[in-house]
């Protein structure tokens, strides 16, 4: 089953999946087997449609403003608080380095290999894309993928979770 764009237009507080550019997340899906190798959070839509969207990236965690058709975007059922809170915590990531270790435990996936991502709130102050996914829901009692370190989602993983969700 694919993932499909829901009813009604991305909010605040949403996730998106993207295929992504480059040999980076080209990496990321060859490793996790994934369509979608980059995630992001919704912060807000502007007033002309486009998303404001909080992400890791290799150059750091930014804010940047991207076109809704860039992402596959959740529907999960938030309360105004979770989404906000969702947003709050995004923003204070925002200059954050990246996770490279992260990364690698995907590339090391594809030969079999298990490299375990940290369970704890991120200490080292680095993140990837799914990782800032993970931690903002966990905070707000939505756990995306029980049982896995927030390290070692990748954004598959969240694909994963919603086409499940979805089948319900």
């Amino acid at each position: 089953m694919t993932s499909t764009r829901p009813a009604r237009p991305p909010r605040a507080g949403d996730f998106g999946l993207a295929k992504g550019g480059g040999a980076l997340m080209a990496v990321v899906r060859f490793g996790t087997f994934s369509r979608y190798g980059h995630a992001a959070i919704c912060e807000a839509i502007d007033a002309g449609g486009r998303a404001w969207v909080i992400e890791p990236m290799p150059t750091g965690c930014r804010r940047r403003l991207a076109d809704l058709g860039e992402f596959v975007w959740s529907d999960v059922d938030l309360t105004a608080s979770q989404a906000e809170q969702i947003v709050d915590y995004a923003r204070t990531t925002i200059g954050l380095r990246y996770d490279w270790p992260s990364i690698l435990g995907f590339v090391a996936r594809f030969w079999g290999a298990k490299i375990r991502g940290r369970s704890g709130d991120h200490a080292d102050q680095k993140l990837i894309c799914s990782e800032l996914v993970v931690w903002a829901y966990r905070r707000v009692g939505v756990d995306l993928c029980p049982g896995k370190a927030p390290g070692d989602v990748s954004p598959g993983d969240l694909d994963q979770w919603l086409d499940d969700r979805r089948r319900v």
